[in-house]
């Protein structure tokens, strides 16, 4: 056996092997860029709605958004000490100057800042939602703008649009962010086969409740005089003609307002989640059961009410 032919061949397998891996490293470290997560930092919603309640559930919807983009690792900084007010956006419509200060407190490295505008100029005109993001690597910031009949179209169609601009902020191509709103269309086309979207609306009708909402993602809301708000899910069954909505928060007594407060106080444990079971008339309102508690002397009581809840 030729002993130079053969360390030879061991000598140019080794090269190539050498080759291969220089080549296969790139693809490797970009594969690893790619799996690498972005900081967003979340800093709410900057408004001159006067309804904290609305308020709140606007700022929750989109933080909930938010966190449900895998490419993300999302930071909740709305409790942050950096505050802007309404008038200053006005003049700063991409929050540039609020971006600016709030920057110095966040590292840079693969971090990205997040702030919304809620705004209506005068009560008789549209609303106006705009998404702000600010690369800090890049320096630059990514702003999206559309304006609405009614503040429930806001919460609607708000996925879309952060899906795009957070995909425009962190690198995303064109094509990434048409494949997010496709997949919010599927996503909705899908919801109104199975009934969501003749369900998904403002509603009222209920007992104590100034406002009612119904989204197509399956989760909804109501609002109660008493200022409570209750987070619900939403089960449409029989193609949407009839619908279960199941109360999501942990027991409140100001979900009861009819009982005294002491007296549901008192039977907190006792306690099960409101639930509707509701069907879809002809006329288009929704009729059936609640399933709640009733004050029966110092105690209460399981009971089903007649309810009625009318489209607005």
């Amino acid at each position: 056996m030729n002993k130079g032919g053969f360390f030879s061949k061991i000598i140019f397998l080794f090269a190539l092997l050498l080759a291969n891996a220089s080549l296969l490293a790139p693809a490797l470290l970009s594969a690893q860029d790619a799996a690498q997560k972005f900081k967003l930092y979340y800093y709410g919603v900057l408004t001159n709605v006067n309804d904290q309640n609305m308020l709140n559930i606007t700022q929750d919807l989109f933080f909930a958004q938010l966190r449900g983009i895998q490419s993300l690792e999302t930071f909740d900084r709305r409790d942050d000490e950096i505050k802007i007010s309404y008038t200053q956006i006005q003049s700063d419509p991409k929050c540039e100057a609020f971006f600016n200060s709030a920057q110095e407190q966040v590292s840079p490295e693969n971090s990205l800042l997040f702030a919304a505008r809620v705004y209506r100029p005068r009560s008789d005109e549209k609303w106006s939602c705009a998404f702000s993001v600010k690369n800090l690597e890049s320096g630059e910031v990514y702003s999206t703008e559309k304006e609405y009949d009614s503040y429930y179209k806001i919460l609607t169609d708000a996925k879309s649009m952060i899906q795009r601009v957070v995909s425009q902020a962190s690198g995303g191509s064109d094509e990434q962010a048409a494949s997010a709103q496709k997949a919010q269309a599927v996503s909705g086309a899908e919801a109104s086969e199975g009934g969501a979207e003749s369900l998904a609306g403002s509603w009222g009708g209920e007992k104590n409740a100034s406002k009612i909402i119904l989204l197509r993602s399956g989760r909804g809301f109501i609002v109660f005089n008493n200022g409570a708000t209750m987070n619900v899910s939403v089960f449409p069954q029989e193609g949407g003609a009839s619908v279960r909505i199941v109360q999501r928060d942990k027991f409140n007594a100001s979900f009861y307002p009819d009982i005294d407060r002491q007296v549901i106080l008192n039977c907190a444990e006792s306690a099960f989640p409101i639930e509707w079971n509701l069907t879809l008339s002809s006329g288009g309102s929704l009729v059936g059961k609640k399933k709640t508690l009733v004050q029966n002397g110092a105690s209460v009581e399981p009971a089903s009410l007649d309810v009625s809840w009318v489209k607005k």
